[in-house]
Order: structure tokens, then C-alpha cells, then sequence
């Protein structure tokens, strides 16, 4: 019964926009670890602007 619930609940987080805005995060979540170890290893590094929310 646990196991038909939890698939339940990931079919109905799948069939909606929280899946889309979940991949959304991860991927700007990676796009700034990228940017700032760039900047480290080119000697930057300081506080620089911060990105504005995405726009849907």
C-alpha cells in the first residue's frame, strides 16, 4: 500500500508544472556553481550582481 501511494504522488508531481520548475532550479542552481568556480580560478571572485528569477 506504501509503495502504491509514493508512485501515486510521483505520477501527480509529474502532471503538473513542479517537475518543470524543479528542473528549472537544478539547472540554474548548476549554472552558478559553474560561473563562480570559474571566476575563482580566474582570480575574480568578488560580490558580483545577482541573477534575476527566471521568467515562465
Amino acid at each position: 500500500m506504501k509503495y502504491v501511494l509514493i508512485a501515486i504522488s510521483a505520477m501527480a508531481l509529474t502532471n503538473c508544472n513542479t517537475m518543470i520548475g524543479i528542473g528549472r532550479d537544478t539547472k540554474q542552481g548548476f549554472d552558478w556553481c559553474s560561473r563562480k568556480i570559474q571566476e575563482s580560478q580566474n582570480g575574480g571572485g568578488g560580490g558580483g550582481q545577482y541573477d534575476n528569477a527566471p521568467v515562465y
